[in-house]
């Protein structure tokens, strides 16, 4: 049988580790928890402090395109421009033909508009050269009456009323002639236009133009037929609708072009707000709007709640009633150097405004619109608004209370 020895003091030195290690394992844990709790409170003491200090709203940035279109259906022959171009004034967008020059030549029942205008013209001309001669051989019969009347009367055969009557007659038939010579003119004028037209829309091989021709651009521009469309506006193109050599109907769109001009595209902030949090918003507040944790700018308040828009799905809580929003229109201050992208239209934006700053706007002036229910709008400008007080009951029966001036 093995001898057995038992020591104390190796026991005692054992339970000690045992001790020290579960120590420091509780003080380990305890300080982890302490960092986690300190960084939960840190983050609801910012969430708090943030909502206080802040209040956020939904939004999204509205600018127009310049859509160009056509009142007439034409014929695209060539797009100059494609997507993300620069425009500058002057600059052709496309070129294009009437497409009626060619479709009217396609019925078997009808003559082509020009060749019809052509033979009105020439068939005017003739008349008007017929009437032509027939004032000159009045005009030669008058002048041989005068001078048997002259005759007359040296032999004292007639008097004076007759010869001076012939005159009169004689005057007039010489200004409608002058007058018909001067048609013939405008009307000869009128029929080389004419001519000129009927020779644009025929081909010397294959007789009037089809619509197959629209394609054949070198023949369009000999014959002078192609038009150009000028951009009057810097700008870049946001989106091309329709390829080249393609007909394009009266009012579709053709190119869309995004401004420079800030005014001119209409840019401005639109703001989702709820009316009970109207009470942060005046016409002076000024706002930061945020696209991401990058790119921010400031705007500030244009136009208060004159209309209102259903909140999108993907922004309302699925635990609140509130499906629609007052609309408030925000304008981007100037002297701002932001990235074009941002300015594009439908890009959504969060909207932060800082309360104690909006606080401190409202105690030096309110600036809403107050609307008297009886006697209309009451502007800051007005006697009566630096001397009313509370409006008086509306012609409904309603008391409605205006607290204008503290």
């Amino acid at each position: 049988m093995k001898e057995f020895s038992f020591s104390s003091e190796e026991r005692q030195n054992d339970i000690e580790s045992i001790l020290k290690e579960r120590k420091r394992k509780i003080a380990t844990q305890q300080i982890v928890f302490t960092l986690i709790l300190l960084g939960i409170l840190i983050i609801i003491g910012l969430w708090i402090g943030k909502n206080i200090l802040y209040t956020e709203f939904d939004g999204y940035i509205n600018a127009d395109l310049n859509t160009l279109r056509h009142a007439e259906d034409i014929y695209v022959l060539e797009v100059k421009k494609d997507v993300g171009d620069f425009v500058a004034p002057g600059d052709t967008l496309f070129s294009y033909v009437y497409s009626h020059i060619f479709y009217s030549h396609e019925s078997t029942d009808s003559e082509p508009t020009v060749v019809v205008q052509n033979r009105n013209m020439r068939v005017d001309y003739g008349l008007a050269r017929q009437d032509l001669e027939v004032l000159k051989v009045r005009i030669k019969e008058l002048k041989k009456q005068l001078e048997t009347e002259d005759h007359n009367i040296r032999f004292g055969l007639s008097d004076n009323l007759k010869k001076m009557k012939i005159e009169q007659e004689l005057a007039e038939a010489e200004e409608q002639y002058n007058a018909q010579r001067r048609k013939l003119g405008v009307l000869w004028n009128a029929l080389d236009q004419t001519k000129q037209a009927v020779k644009k829309a025929s081909n010397s091989e294959s007789g009037f133009l089809r619509v197959q021709d629209m394609r054949n651009v070198e023949l369009m521009k000999e014959l002078n037929l192609v038009r150009y469309s000028i951009a009057v506006d810097s700008g870049i193109v946001t989106k091309v609708y329709v390829p080249e050599l393609i007909l394009v109907l009266r009012g579709e769109p053709i190119i869309s072009l995004q401004s420079f001009d800030l005014h001119r595209n209409n840019l401005s902030v639109v703001t989702y707000v709820m009316p009970r949090e109207m009470k942060h918003i005046n016409r002076n507040t000024q706002a930061e709007v945020i696209v991401n944790d990058d790119v921010s700018f400031t705007a500030s308040v244009l136009m208060l709640g004159t209309r209102t828009e259903e909140i999108p799905g993907e922004l309302r809580s699925t635990l609140s009633r509130d499906h629609t929003a007052v609309i408030v229109v925000m304008g981007v201050d100037t002297g701002q150097v932001i990235p074009f992208w941002t300015l594009v239209k439908n890009i959504p934006v969060r909207i932060r405004i800082n309360n104690f700053e909006s606080r401190m706007q409202e105690d030096e002036v309110t600036d809403y619109m107050m609307f008297h229910t009886t006697h209309g709008l009451i502007r800051p400008d007005d006697e009566y608004y630096d001397t009313l007080q509370v409006a008086q009951p509306d012609t409904l029966g309603i008391d409605t209370i205006l607290i204008l001036n503290e």
